[in-house]
């Protein structure tokens, strides 16, 4: 059990050191911040209609930058809640199965539409910016360009070529992510429920039972970033990818050189940063690559360190979860004129 902890305890605070790091382009940031914030409000309109529910001192409303969502909140919470459940702290009188039914699946049907419509979005803006930061010349203005700049409306796949092949990479990434935020949304309906339970249990007074359920607003929000910052890095990167290929479909070797911002970890120091690869179409058994009697190694859309250790890792973007390095055109022939 001791040792469950020590490495629970090491990969906390892995992902904490992982979640300061920043992509060298702007809007890659911009976008994963934009998410966050999304999903940061998304937890407290849930909580907020919790406490509404159990009949809790609620916190002052944050304002959202989405009408749409609010509304939708209001109106779940004045249609589906209304007050039907009563928590009464003094007597300790147990939550009605019925009841807990109502208030499970109306977090259910809050969350999931908020992953539904979340998932496609989120994904499909990503790969699209992905595709567009490609396309700008300038180096420095592609790190430095705004978000703002950059028009993610009116995605129109063909008109740079993708094959069937390219979008089903798309669709695979919403596909995933849809699972990691339902987990996400699985996993903040059960801690709700386990605290609610608990304080009916113990008796707990009604402000303890508040500041409970309001202590569980970071640890959700620790969960929607890790899967928010690491699947609109994958997104963008493959977005990236594909982009190059359908760019220059005749080269016969498209080179790449890894970017990661300042203070990135030892595995994207030393896999990623200023290391060329080389782009190629598809996946492979091997990630490795000869060519003029040199070895690279190789790096395609979709590819991913997934269920592999540390120790294992192999050259790829996004590395680890949080992960913000990315994937930039290199020139071989560069080389040359660097060494003289």
């Amino acid at each position: 059990m001791m040792m469950h902890k020590e490495a629970t305890d090491e990969m906390t605070a892995l992902l904490k050191a992982h979640k300061v790091e920043k992509s060298p382009y702007r809007s890659f940031n911009q976008i994963s911040d934009q998410w966050e914030r999304y999903c940061h409000e998304v937890t407290t309109l849930l909580l907020q209609s919790v406490s509404k529910v159990l009949n809790l001192h609620l916190r002052k409303a944050s304002s959202y930058t989405s009408d749409v969502l609010s509304k939708a909140a209001d109106s779940d919470a004045s249609l589906v809640f209304k007050g039907r459940i009563q928590y009464n702290p003094s007597t300790g009188r147990p939550i009605k199965q019925s009841d807990w039914k109502k208030l499970e699946e109306a977090i259910k049907k809050f969350l999931g539409a908020e992953v539904g419509s979340m998932q496609e979005k989120m994904i499909s803006d990503s790969f699209w910016l992905g595709t567009l930061i490609n396309r700008l010349n300038d180096e420095t203005k592609r790190v430095k360009t705004s978000l703002k700049k950059i028009d993610l409306r009116d995605q129109d796949w063909s008109k740079f070529d993708y094959t069937d092949y390219d979008t089903d990479q798309i669709q695979v990434s919403q596909q995933a992510a849809g699972i990691y935020l339902q987990n996400v949304s699985d996993n903040a309906r059960s801690q709700i429920q386990k605290v609610l339970t608990q304080g009916v249990r113990d008796h707990t007074p009604k402000h303890k039972l508040y500041q409970n359920l309001w202590d569980l607003e970071e640890d959700i929000n620790r969960d929607w970033d890790r899967v928010v910052r690491t699947e609109t890095s994958y997104a963008t990167s493959n977005g990236n990818l594909i982009s190059q290929l359908r760019q220059e479909p005749d080269e016969e070797h498209i080179f790449m050189i890894g970017l990661s911002a300042p203070g990135a970890c030892d595995s994207c120091d030393g896999l990623i940063h200023d290391r060329v690869v080389v782009l190629v179409e598809k996946p492979s058994d091997s990630d490795s690559i000869d060519i003029d009697g040199k070895t690279y190694t190789a790096i395609w859309p979709g590819k991913t360190n997934f269920g592999r250790t540390v120790r294992n890792y192999w050259t790829t973007v996004p590395m680890h979860p949080y992960c913000r390095c990315l994937w930039t055109r290199w020139f071989i022939e560069l080389e040359d004129y660097m060494r003289s």
